[in-house]
């Protein structure tokens, strides 16, 4: 029988702003916080005890029990759950039969994490909506940022990225739309971070000195312009 740390209202729980997260090692908990922080109500179930009770009162609601049986997926009545994240990241039998108990009841949306590409490849051919490995995410994200002037680099989609960077001397004063900057570096300008706040970018916004930049194009190109715009910079 799982046992529940905080009494919640399921009909609440299962609402479109709330997210069960099964399994709650670093990267359970810390997702879960997250959305906590965010407003999104979240059940967080796992099966060691001492876990659970760490949690008690840092989520909407917690629950100590194996998650791989049918029955307690019927009794916290996951299946009217939108999302549901399946973070559990050291047995992989384990990850692996919870998610299919999740698709089995007709979860609308299961979010199921990857140790490795073999695990990600059997995930993806049992139905999961997204597979995520956070580690080689993770690594790829920074190896770009080591590799690069970027203050931070976010993979869009194979090939495709958006990346933040300080604006280049060279481009201060001038209205983007007589930059060029499609046609010379194959890039684009979404927003502008000055004083704090983000603003979107428009063919009229002049940058100034201090300003961070969102750079979106391929991945080769992002790079290349953030690597020119290094070297321009004041020494």
């Amino acid at each position: 029988m799982a046992r529940l740390r905080n009494p919640f209202d399921a009909s609440t729980i299962g609402s479109a702003t709330s997210v069960a997260v099964i399994g709650l090692g670093r990267f359970g908990t810390a997702l879960a916080l997250e959305l906590m922080a965010h407003g999104t109500e979240v059940l967080g179930i796992d099966g060691d005890e001492q876990v659970v009770q760490a949690l008690n009162g840092e989520l909407t609601a917690v629950v100590a029990g194996d998650a791989t049986r049918p029955e307690l997926i019927e009794q916290l009545g996951l299946a009217d759950f939108d999302r549901v994240v399946v973070a559990i990241g050291t047995d992989v039998t384990a990850n692996i039969l919870t998610t299919s108990q999740l698709l089995r009841v007709g979860v609308k949306e299961v979010w199921a994490k990857a140790l490795d590409e073999r695990h990600a490849l059997i995930l993806h051919q049992l139905g999961v909506h997204h597979v995520v490995r956070p580690e080689a995410d993770m690594g790829r994200r920074v190896a770009h940022m080591v590799r690069g002037a970027l203050e931070d680099f976010i993979e869009i989609d194979a090939g495709y990225a958006a990346v933040r960077l300080e604006a280049p001397l060279d481009l201060l004063a001038v209205p983007l739309r007589e930059l060029g900057l499609q046609v010379k570096h194959g890039i684009g300008i979404g927003a502008v971070r000055r004083d704090g706040a983000w603003v979107i970018a428009n063919p009229e916004t002049r940058l100034e000195r201090g300003d961070i930049l969102l750079v979106h194009g391929t991945t080769a190109k992002v790079e290349a312009f953030a690597a020119s715009a290094a070297k321009r910079r004041e020494p």
